[in-house]
């Protein structure tokens, strides 16, 4: 027996130090990140902006990594099926998440949602954003803001204003303007960009809050006029267009934008390192040109300059939408 466990302890010593060894090895390996596959969810459907988005992005990364990152498709619940997926996924920095700045002051709309915005995100980086504006058909009777509200005030009941639906930023604007204006347009849903540009064009919508990618061609081409920008500085695809600001409403500072975001509690220095490929992507010169040609600002934002933009927009948004009285059910 004696011989028995001093050949046992011989074995084991250097078997469980070669363990110990080849541990240490392993982990140091995964300690480099990236070293496989990431996966960005984006919770809409393939063709839209922030697929598109997406996929340039990931393309940048694989380039600059040398590991795959493929784009999943979730969409479905007003984009809260993939965002809370992406949210649940392990915080590693293998799977993260691209959407748009509606999420930040979903909580104030809805009374129950299966993610919380404060809690279970790390901020990554914001790639773009996109002022909001105040477009009238071409033949309106007004040029200005000013002109628009008196107008409007004259016509009490007699117009509508259209957004991308129930909730929205356009929405949220929309209500903002009626109760700082003194107007009363009437709120009209629509489920994407081009039905709301048909009825302007069409005359049977007065005017809609819509993004700069969308109204650019048809300002450009003088089918439609713009009024006023959201955002704190004018917007550079149209330097003598106000923002409501300027024109004297509040509410009106945040524009949208465009973000990733990871699961609560990945490691600060891989989402550093994600934040600044990022960076590096989207500031790219063939990639920026693609970004700026849309009408968006190129971003590339540090997490922290996400975090306080989430903070800050939910923070005038969640005003805007009580004073609005604006609340919406979940299914």
């Amino acid at each position: 027996m004696k011989l028995l466990a001093q050949f046992v302890r011989r074995v084991s010593v250097p078997l469980l130090a070669g363990t110990l060894l080849a541990s240490a090895a392993w982990a140091q390996k995964d300690e480099k990140f990236p070293n496989r596959t990431i996966k960005i969810i984006v919770p809409f459907t393939p063709g839209g902006t922030t697929d598109v988005m997406a996929r340039a992005i990931g393309q940048k990364l694989n380039d600059y990594w040398g590991q795959p990152v493929i784009v999943e498709n979730k969409p479905g619940a007003a984009g809260w099926l993939g965002i809370t997926a992406m949210a649940k996924s392990p915080a590693d920095g293998y799977t993260i998440g691209v959407t748009i700045s509606s999420i930040i002051y979903a909580k104030s709309l809805y009374t129950k949602l299966p993610f919380d915005i404060a809690n279970d995100f790390e901020a990554v980086s914001m790639l773009s954003r996109s002022a909001i504006g105040l477009v009238v058909p071409a033949q309106f009777p007004a040029d200005n803001l000013q002109d628009f509200i008196a107008h409007l005030r004259k016509n009490p009941g007699k117009y509508s204003y259209g957004s991308f639906g129930q909730g929205t930023t356009a929405h949220i604007f929309g209500e903002t303007l009626n109760r700082g204006a003194r107007i009363d347009q009437v709120h009209v849903p629509f489920k994407g960009a081009m039905p709301i540009v048909t009825d302007l064009l069409g005359g049977q919508l007065t005017s809609a809050f819509l993004d700069v990618a969308t109204i650019k061609p048809f300002v450009q081409s003088g089918k439609l006029k713009v009024l006023a920008f959201s955002g704190t500085q004018r917007v550079a695809a149209f330097p003598n267009t106000p923002t409501f600001a300027e024109a004297g409403y509040k509410g009106f500072e945040p524009v949208g934008f465009f973000q990733v975001l990871a699961p609560a509690k990945t490691p600060k220095d891989i989402v550093r390192k994600l934040s600044d490929g990022i960076a590096k992507a989207v500031n790219s010169d063939d990639l920026k040109t693609r970004i700026q040609d849309m009408g968006l600002e190129v971003g590339g934002s540090t997490p922290e300059e996400l975090a306080t933009a989430i903070k800050v927009d939910g923070d005038i948004f969640d005003r805007a939408i009580k004073a609005a009285n604006i609340q919406l059910d979940q299914n």
